[in-house]
């Protein structure tokens, strides 16, 4: 079902120049349309076609009068721009700026699965590891995986330029061409496509969650993966991020005294830094050396097996919060 953006303000003129904008944004996700009552509006909340509603402050309280369903967000008009809260929209800000709102807080789309791969440890080859990750993903729901190395001087694919680092620059401008820019930036493979690592570790700096849900939306919205494998190579803000919009986060485990130490104080910093959302989400597999080859792929196949109830369906970690609606007032309970 397609869904809608309804917008009912006080300032009719404005209400629709702002759909006519919206609805002419190439790959913009939902559909503006302007009503003139709340009983148009109960109309559409019923029909269940409601993404979001942007109404006038003075309706608010009719609005919320409807018991609006708690997937339904309401953001309120505002004359005042000194009102700095996520539900209120500054109506004299550009367009392109209420735009951004929309495209990056994608609540309402098909869940992609989304695995994360992060190892405190050395000893692991966590690149190579993870790349194998996604190949048996693939092979085994007989469709292509998506491998996102958010590694710097990674071993594979530096030699073809453009790559991750181009893409992570279209996300941070929020660039409504990004899924046409995923296919010519990505690179095809048989069992799995990929993209070249990032050119140096500055360019990992800054990501935010609000990055990671807009590209992962991106992605799913092209509708060709089973699933997104995601390496992240240090546990700083940036690598935190990418590991939030995981469903599940691998950590392979150096089966050796040193690496099941370094893993102890690793999950003993996250306890008592009170990450119960990212301990919530963490599977440990053990891996022995590369070099012993049997046992690397052993590691791979318990991966996978472990990640299970993902590619089953479960949900996780990118279905919330929404990135660019942190606090709608429009939820159930209000």
């Amino acid at each position: 079902m397609e869904k809608l953006i309804v917008m009912a303000d006080e300032m009719p003129d404005y209400a629709h120049q702002l759909a006519v904008y919206l609805n002419g944004r190439r790959g913009f996700p939902y559909r503006a349309v302007v009503v003139s009552s709340v009983p148009e509006i109960k109309g559409y909340v019923e029909n269940g076609a409601v993404y979001a509603l942007l109404v006038s402050e003075g309706l608010e309280k009719e609005v919320l009068g409807l018991g609006l369903p708690e997937d339904v967000l309401l953001f309120l008009f505002s004359e005042t721009k000194s009102i700095q809260k996520e539900s209120v929209l500054y109506r004299y800000q550009s367009a392109k700026e209420i735009e951004k709102r929309f495209i990056a807080s994608p609540r309402n789309r098909a869940h992609l699965p989304v695995f994360g791969v992060y190892s405190p440890a050395g000893g692991v080859w966590t690149e190579l590891l993870s790349r194998r990750i996604a190949e048996r993903i693939s092979k085994e729901k007989g469709r292509k995986a998506l491998y996102l190395p958010f590694l710097p001087f990674g071993i594979y694919g530096r030699e073809t330029g453009d790559g991750m680092s181009e893409l992570l620059f279209y996300v941070r401008q929020r660039d409504t061409a990004l899924p046409e820019r995923l296919a010519s930036l990505r690179q095809e493979g048989e069992g799995t496509d990929s993209f070249a690592p990032v050119r140096w570790s500055t360019e990992l700096q800054d990501i935010t969650r609000e990055d990671m849900e807009y590209l992962l939306h991106c992605i799913e919205r092209k509708g060709r993966y089973s699933a997104a494998v995601l390496a992240a190579g240090q546990f700083d803000a940036a690598g935190t991020a990418i590991l939030r919009c995981c469903d599940i986060i691998l950590i392979p485990v150096w089966d050796a005294p040193e690496g099941r130490r370094i893993q102890a104080e690793f999950l003993k910093q996250l306890k008592e830094a009170g990450e119960a959302e990212l301990l919530s989400r963490i599977t440990e597999f053990p891996v022995r050396s590369c070099e012993e080859k049997e046992g690397f792929f052993s590691a791979v196949a318990d991966a996978v097996k472990k990640g299970g109830a993902v590619l089953a369906g479960g949900k996780g970690g990118n279905q919330a919060p929404d990135a660019g609606a942190a606090e709608p007032v429009g939820r159930a309970g209000r």
